[in-house]
């Protein structure tokens, strides 16, 4: 299964969004999780996690910023879109010295 199969598995039964977003929200949670253990290739076993992490984008749409809001009496909090279980399982993977600071020292 690829990881925009998995993703669509994972979205609203009724939900129509194009492959153009979906595949969006899966690069930037690979980028997201590449630049959190500091790497330039993604370990194969991380692809699960890169589905996790587009999917609580795609539940984030439209909430982009807000860590909390209350209308009412209905109170929401949004979680980070790295959990904690999330970060237990990237710290088997160490940051690779000299993969992104690299690219962090070149002058514009």
């Amino acid at each position: 299964m690829t990881n925009i199969d998995a993703l669509r598995v994972m979205l609203p039964p009724d939900d129509n969004s194009s492959e153009l977003l979906l595949t969006l929200l899966l690069q930037n949670a690979e980028n997201l999780i590449l630049d959190y253990i500091g790497r330039a290739v993604l370990p194969e076993r991380l692809n699960d996690m890169v589905v996790q992490v587009a999917a609580a984008m795609y539940n984030r749409l439209g909430n982009e910023g807000e860590e909390k809001r209350t209308e009412n009496d209905i109170s929401v909090s949004f979680s980070s879109l790295i959990t904690e279980d999330m970060k237990m399982r990237l710290r088997n993977y160490p940051r690779k010295v000299g993969c992104i600071s690299a690219a962090d020292t070149q002058e514009s």
